[in-house]
C-alpha cells in the first residue's frame, strides 16, 4: 500500500514510519523539512508548508497516496484540503487530541460519546477538524477515523512536570531534591508509551469497521500525580522526594519565578484538568498496549541521558526558591 504520513518527524512520526516499512508499505512523509530527521531507508519525504494554501493539496494530487495518517491537522481548511485532493483515498486517520473534552468534572472517565467542550484555539481547531471530517464520512462515505491522543511519552521528547514538558527535574529526582506536585496527588494521568501510541495508528489504518468511528487513544495505566512520579522515581532507582503545593499557589504566585528560564504556570493547569479516558472502543477493535509505565520511562530515560538533555539540577533551582517562600 502506499501511505503518507503528513508530519511524521517529531515523537510519534517516527516510529509510525518505522512500523509502515517494517510492514512493506510504500510510504512517504509531507512536511516542511526543517525538523532534523534520520528518517527509514525507502522512505520519500515531500517538503509542503501547509499552512501555504494549496501546497499540500498539489502534493497529494502529485503523489496520489492510497492512506493517509494526518498527524497535525489543527484547521478545518488543512484537512479540506486532504479532502478535496483525494476524494477516493481509501482511509485517512486524523491525530485530534482527548483535550477536545475540556475540563472533565470530577473522576469521570469520558468515553467518545461525550460531548466535547473546546476551551482553546488548539481544541477549537480539533474539533473543527473532527467535524468536517465526520460530516464528509456521512454525506460523501469519505474513509475517515479519528484519534483522540491523550498524553503520549516516551523517546524523542521530555517528560511531563509542573513547569510542562522537560528533564532537570529528573536530575533533581537522582539526588535526592525535592519536586513540586501541584494539588493533593490525586489528580490523574493518563499517558501512552510513543511506541504504543504509534502501534495504533498503523493498527486502524485500513480497518473498514474502524471508518466513521472515533477512538480515544491512552495507555492501559490510570495514575494519580503522586503515582506517576512514584513511577520515575522507580525508573530512577531512587525514592520520591516531593513537596504538594496548592494548585491556587502557581497561579497566585508566578513573581517568583517571573525573571527565571523555568516557569510553573502549567501545575494549575494540570490540576484542573483531570486526563482519564475510557478506551474500551479502542480496545474492542484487538488493540493492547504493550509497555507499561515503569518501563516506558525508563527507556525514555535512556534517550535523554544518551542525548544529553538531562540538566544538571542544584540547590538553587527555582524549587529551591518556592520552597523557600513558602
Amino acid at each position: 500500500m502506499r501511505v503518507a504520513v503528513i508530519g511524521g518527524t517529531r515523537h510519534i512520526g517516527p516510529a509510525i514510519l518505522k512500523l509502515l516499512v517494517e510492514a512493506g508499505h510504500q510510504v512517504s512523509v509531507f512536511n516542511r523539512g526543517l525538523t532534523p530527521a534520520q528518517l527509514p531507508p525507502g522512505v520519500q519525504r515531500i517538503t509542503v508548508d501547509r499552512k501555504i494554501p494549496g501546497q499540500l493539496a498539489a502534493a497529494l494530487r502529485d503523489q496520489r497516496p492510497d492512506f493517509i495518517i494526518d498527524l497535525i491537522g489543527f484547521v478545518a481548511p488543512e484537512v479540506d484540503e486532504v479532502f478535496s485532493a483525494l476524494p477516493s483515498l481509501l482511509h485517512y486517520v486524523f491525530c485530534s487530541s482527548t483535550a477536545v473534552y475540556g475540563r472533565i468534572i470530577g473522576r469521570n472517565t469520558p468515553d467518545e460519546s461525550i460531548p466535547v467542550a473546546p476551551d482553546s484555539p488548539y481544541t477549537f481547531g480539533k474539533v473543527a477538524c473532527e467535524q468536517f471530517l465526520m460530516e464528509k464520512h456521512r454525506h460523501h462515505r469519505f474513509p475517515t477515523t479519528i484519534v483522540r491522543l491523550a498524553h503520549p511519552y516516551g523517546p524523542r521528547d521530555q517528560l511531563l512536570y509542573t513547569t510542562g514538558r522537560e528533564a532537570l527535574f529528573l536530575d533533581r529526582l537522582r539526588h535526592g531534591r525535592s519536586i513540586l506536585i501541584p494539588g493533593d496527588g490525586q489528580t490523574r494521568i493518563h499517558p501512552i508509551y510513543v511506541e504504543d501510541a504509534a502501534r495504533a495508528f498503523v493498527h486502524l489504518l485500513g480497518r473498514s469497521e474502524c471508518m466513521g468511528r472515533i477512538y480515544n487513544l491512552a495507555g492501559e495505566q490510570i495514575f494519580t500525580l503522586d503515582e506517576y512520579f512514584s513511577s520515575t522515581a522507580r525508573a530512577l532507582g531512587v525514592s520520591l522526594v516531593a513537596h504538594r503545593l496548592p494548585a491556587d499557589f502557581f497561579k497566585d504566585n508566578a513573581q517568583l519565578w517571573a525573571d527565571r528560564r523555568r516557569k510553573f504556570d502549567f501545575g494549575c493547569n494540570w490540576v484542573q484538568y483531570e486526563s482519564a479516558f475510557d478506551i474500551t472502543a479502542l480496545r474492542d477493535t484487538g488493540f493492547r498496549c504493550h509497555t507499561d509505565h515503569d518501563t516506558g520511562v525508563t527507556l525514555t530515560l535512556e534517550w535523554l541521558d544518551s542525548q544529553g538533555l538531562i540538566p544538571p539540577s542544584s540547590d538553587g533551582d527555582e524549587e529551591d526558591l518556592i520552597l523557600r517562600q513558602r
